[in-house]
Formats: structure tokens, sequence, C-alpha cells
């Protein structure tokens, strides 16, 4: 017994501590993100050691081949971005650079690939941080009462970050984080800004709730008790009232939901929007495969959230149409990949260096562009910047190997057992689907909670069934 309350409480304190990230400014900061990486890494040692993860060690059959390739190709992009920093590299194209610093300093570094070392230290301390949360939330999460917190924890941080948005949209008119301004020069009581919740701009704001709205989804329609089976082997879906289904926690959930759902639309974030509906989509589509024999239930899920999304839409649409209607920051972000495929043309095989897409830019841009970026807008694109085409291949499959997994289960397992993968595969597609047009991915928080949902996900992808193939703990017959 003692033992089943410290692992729930370890497990409760790792998923906590992953919602909270959203919280400072959606950990953008190295005075955010640094402590809770190191803080995630004191958690790993005890979960490594067997607390909390009894059964987490178990390989299963299927499980070893996906396991052996995302290992490989982690090991390959960690390996190639260190590589970057050395000497031992060929000359690319930012040699120039050094030979100039050394003509005008009298002394400069060797010239390498990595433009900004400093920069590719630390975009790979939080790459460190999201593989070290995948793999404790692959342990923690063979518990399906674990993996579930893992879906509390998002909702509750959602829940947080919203409520506080709505909170400087009534005293600010969302123009402050605290006593960041979001808006440049001065704040005016008239003016008025885009929701952003507890992060720096609105879209990482709007994905994040998308995330959230998914997971209370997951919560609200799966983990239900299936029928006993009856003699002949054939079951039945089983009808439930409106009355009956409706508790008072699928009541919060569902409040919490058009909460979340309210403050995605107020941020007006039109790439928010649609990787949200497309994740939504997602998940419903894979909870009512095998389920069409009911219409009746089908087409409530159905009424239920056409009616919240238009209410939700009239109230707080506004903003989101105007948003689509003006195009505003279309030229500029069309600007910024012009240049970041200039900078790939000119170092396609070693790239630029693991977070150098800022020093790239400031070489690159257009002369009647002045504004200075730091980001691509489209992580892919970025990615292929910093690293060449060569390491953006193994990078890419550290992401979407687990996604792939994780609707692996969502196809394959029970019904009663297929939320958590699906939802896992749902709510990460928000934040990757995002990235193909902005830095959600880039914004530690959404790295973090995308990690460990993969990690639930992958865990719940395997079930008894896979068999098992090593295991790392004693185990008594």
């Amino acid at each position: 017994m003692a033992r089943r309350v410290i692992d729930r409480g370890a497990a409760f304190l790792f998923f906590g501590l992953v919602g909270v990230a959203a919280l400072p400014m959606g950990a953008n900061r190295e005075w955010a993100w640094a402590p809770l990486s190191v803080l995630f890494g004191l958690m790993a040692v005890p979960v490594a050691l067997g607390l909390g993860a009894r059964d987490g060690f178990r390989i299963a059959v299927s499980e070893r081949g996906p396991l052996l390739l995302l290992v490989c190709c982690w090991l390959f992009f960690a390996s190639f971005a260190i590589w970057q920093t050395t000497t031992w590299t060929p000359l690319t194209a930012d040699a120039w650079m050094f030979v100039r610093a050394a003509e005008i300093l009298g002394e400069a570094h060797a010239p390498i690939p990595a433009i900004a070392a400093d920069a590719a230290r630390n975009s790979l301390l939080k790459c460190f941080t999201c593989a070290l949360i995948f793999l404790t939330a692959r342990l923690l999460c063979r518990d399906r009462l674990n993996a579930r917190w893992a879906l509390v924890a998002l909702v509750a941080s959602g829940v947080l970050v919203v409520t506080y948005g709505i909170a400087m949209q009534v005293s600010t008119n969302s123009c402050y984080l605290g006593s960041y301004l979001r808006k440049q020069f001065e704040f005016n009581s008239g003016d008025r800004c885009l929701m952003g919740g507890t992060f720096v701009n609105s879209n990482s704001f709007a994905c994040y709730m998308g995330m959230c709205v998914v997971g209370a989804l997951a919560l609200l329609f799966g983990g239900g008790r299936q029928k006993d089976p009856v003699t002949y082997g054939y079951r039945e879906e089983e009808e439930v009232r409106l009355i009956d289904w409706l508790t008072i926690p699928r009541v919060i959930l569902l409040s919490g939901s058009l909460l979340m759902l309210g403050g995605l639309l107020i941020s007006a974030s039109r790439a928010g929007a649609a990787a949200s509906v497309a994740g939504m989509l997602a998940f419903g589509l894979l909870m009512a495969r095998g389920r069409w024999r009911s219409p009746t239930r089908g087409g409530a899920v159905f009424v239920l959230a056409g009616a919240a999304v238009l209410i939700v839409g009239i109230i707080a649409g506004n903003a989101l149409i105007a948003k689509f209607a003006a195009a505003s920051d279309d030229t500029s972000r069309l600007r910024i990949w012009s240049a970041a495929i200039q900078g790939i043309g000119l170092s396609p095989w070693l790239g630029w260096g693991l977070g150098g897409f800022g020093d790239v830019f400031a070489l690159l841009q257009p002369s009647d562009s002045l504004q200075p970026n730091d980001v691509a807008h489209s992580t892919p694109l970025e990615t292929i910047v910093e690293l060449g085409v060569i390491a953006a291949i193994p990078a890419f499959l550290v992401v979407l190997l687990p996604w792939g997994v994780c609707l692996r289960g969502a196809l394959r397992r029970r019904n009663s057992r297929r939320y958590l993968p699906a939802a896992a595969f749902s709510a990460a597609a928000v934040s990757i689907l995002h990235s193909l047009v902005d830095f959600s991915l880039q914004i530690p928080a959404i790295g973090f909670m995308t990690a460990a949902l993969l990690g639930m996900g992958w865990a719940q992808s395997f079930g008894r069934r896979d068999g098992v193939e090593v295991r790392l703990a004693p185990q008594a017959y």
C-alpha cells in the first residue's frame, strides 16, 4: 500500500511539473527552462531506480525495433549537433566570418559550422530535457492511472493559463504578461492586444489551448467501463442517457473545455485554430472507429460538439475572422522562409549550427526588412537550416516515430484503452502541425508537454499481448 502511494506521488509530481512549465512565460526564458531541466533530471533519478515504474522497464517484442531506431536517430542527431561545434568539421558557408573576425580583432576561434556555439549548447540542452521527459513518461505510463495523470496535468495547466489570460484581458486588454509589455512602444488605456495567457505570443497560447482541449475531450469520452461480456460472445454498445453521463467531473471538464476553446478563439491564431480542429477531429475519428453501429450516440456527440463550437465562436470568433481577412503577417513570414531557403542553399549538408537561425537571418534578411528575427516560423525549415539535410532526417524521425507509434496504438488497442494513445496522438498533432508554420515546438513548455504525451502514448501502445523480450528488474515466478 505504501509503495503504491509513493508510486502515484512520483507520477503526480512529475506530470505536475510538466504542466507548471507553461506558467512562467511558457518557460521561454533561460531563468525558467534551465531550472526546470535540472528538476526533471533530479526526478528522473528515482524513477530510473524503479520508483513509480515497477513495470516500466519492460520492453515488448514489438517495441524493440521502434525503440532501437528511435535511440539510434537521437544519438545521431545529438552527436551531429555536438560535432558542429568542433574544429573537426570541413569548412562551411560561415568560415569567412571567422576569418573576418580574426582580421578585425586580431584573433578568432577556428572556423566551425556552428555560427553561435553558445546558442547550440542551449538548444541541445532543451532537446536533452525533452528526451528525458519522454523516457520518464514512458516508464511511468505503463500504468493506466499514471497515464491519466498526464492528461489531468495537461487540462489543469490549460485552465490555469486561460484563467490568467482572461484576468489580463479584463485588466490590461492582454497587453501585459506580468511586467512584460507584449506590444511595442507605450501602453495606453485603450490599447488592445491578442490574448496570450502566460505565453509571450498569442500563437503559442492558441496551440497550447488546442492541446488542452484535446486532453479534456479524452478525459470526457475515454476510459468508460465496458459492459460485461454476454454468454454468446456478442457485445452490444450500451446506450447511456445524457443525464447519467453528465456527472460532476464531466461537467467540470466540459466547462473547462469551453473556457479553453474560448481562449483559443480570442487569441485569433489562424494556424492554432486549424491545428486544434485537426487534433480534435483526429481524436473523434480514432475514438469512433468500430463504433459506427451506434448512430444515436455518435449523432449526439457531433451535435453537442457543433453547438459548443457555434456558441463559443459567436462570442469570441470576431477577432479570428478579422485576422483571416487582414492576413497582415503573411508577407513578412514569406520573407523569413525565403531567407531560410537561401541559407539551406549556402550550407545544405552541414548546416549553420543548432540554434543559429537568428544569426543566419541577420546575414540574409532582405534589405527592406529591418526587424530582427531569431526563428523561421517553421520548425522543420529551421531544423534543415541549422542541421543540414543529412542530420535533419533523423531529427524529424525523433518526433515522427513516437507520433506514429501512438497512432498504431490508437488503431490496435481495445475500445476501453484506445483513448490514451489516441489522445497522445491527437494532442501532439496540434503542436506538430502548428510547428509547420510557426515555432510552437520550440517553446519549451509546449515541447515538454508534447514529449510527455508522446511518452505516455508510446507506453500505452504496447500491451501484454505484445509479449516481453527484456526485463531489467528481477521477477519472481
